[in-house]
């Protein structure tokens, strides 16, 4: 999820599904395909990750907002990998669509919300990394 400043409360949270890959003629290919199932994206102008010399300069296609994600979600939903952040995610996005977009984030939103950053959260990444998971 995107978090944005907006004129109507005090954040706007707009999910986000980003495809990074170092291998370009890929991300043309996965961008055809979109293009092809009328998903709506973006695909980036820059190369991303080329502030580190070692890494290998990288192109992302980025579809961001409920309607865009929630036709990604249909046609590509069923391969995603993490079908928690998938389910988390499309009951957000009913949730706002059933309302007006100026209505306030409720509590439902808010839990849903807390509840992809708990499902996004890395593991323990070391010995000395403080354990973060909720037993």
């Amino acid at each position: 999820m995107d978090i944005r400043k907006s004129p109507i409360q005090d954040y706007t949270l707009k999910p986000v599904v980003g495809i990074a890959n170092t291998n370009f003629d890929l991300v043309e290919k996965c961008h055809a395909v979109l293009e092809s199932l009328n998903v709506g994206h973006h695909i980036s102008p820059t190369q991303y990750r080329k502030f580190n010399k070692n890494n290998k300069p990288q192109k992302a296609i980025q579809i961001l907002g409920l309607k865009r994600v929630q036709r990604f979600f249909d046609v590509f939903g069923e391969h995603v990998e993490k079908q928690a952040q998938v389910a988390c995610v499309r009951m957000f996005i009913n949730r706002r669509l059933s309302v007006n977009r100026k209505t306030p984030y409720g509590k439902i939103e808010q839990d849903l919300y807390q509840e992809l950053k708990r499902l996004n959260q890395k593991g323990i990444l070391r010995d000395y990394t403080p354990n973060t998971q909720v037993a």
